[in-house]
């Protein structure tokens, strides 16, 4: 594991260049930096969502730190990967396309890094386009991540994307909008939680 060559990697994807995917796709040794981009990503959500509170509102949950950032990243991440394993279903058994999950899982892991921009969300007048923009970002990159893996036409890879992303916004935003008083939660779902 090279980390200049993850670093590059998500260089070449922040300028949009797809290609990467292509390259990672069938490299066995990339499956470890993918899923480290994508925890890093989801952690980095999770701090915009404390840094948010921290700099927006005098009110907020209990131990930010923790239920935001930490418990709020990891959950992300994880439910990140139940939104690979949704892709995956979807396109092998119900589109009966061809796909490899580990390959599915180092072509989107590297395609979670806009999940970091929700890093720059404590910025008051500009936090819903790094909340929400970054979500975007993420859905239409998991696309070209799971074209790249896949024999399915694109309009069954959108739909199988839009299983994940459904299956992902589901429960993070019952995780974050539970009736329990601590939030667990990171990114938009935290910060809609105590928006009236």
């Amino acid at each position: 594991m090279d980390p200049n060559v993850m670093v590059n990697h998500v260089l070449r994807l922040v300028r949009f260049d797809t290609s990467v995917f292509d390259e990672v796709r069938d490299d066995v040794n990339e499956l470890i930096p993918a899923l480290i981009i994508a925890g890093i990503s989801a952690l980095l959500a999770g701090l915009g969502a404390t840094l948010f509170w921290e700099f927006n509102f005098d009110f907020g949950p209990e131990n930010p730190w923790l239920n935001l950032f930490i418990l709020g990243g990891v959950f992300m991440a994880a439910l990140y990967a139940v939104w690979v394993l949704v892709v995956y279903v979807m396109l092998a058994q119900v589109y009966k396309a061809s796909a490899d999950v580990q390959a599915l899982f180092r072509t989107m892991g590297y395609a979670a890094w806009p999940l970091a921009l929700s890093v720059l969300m404590f910025i008051p007048v500009l936090y819903p386009v790094f909340a929400i923009g970054s979500v975007v970002l993420l859905f239409v990159m998991s696309i070209y991540a799971a074209q790249a893996v896949t024999n399915a036409d694109s309009t069954q890879v959108v739909m199988a994307n839009l299983a994940g992303l459904a299956v992902w916004v589901l429960v993070l935003s019952i995780i974050a909008f539970s009736s329990d008083t601590t939030i667990i939660g990171a990114g938009i779902f935290a910060i809609l939680q105590q928006i009236p």
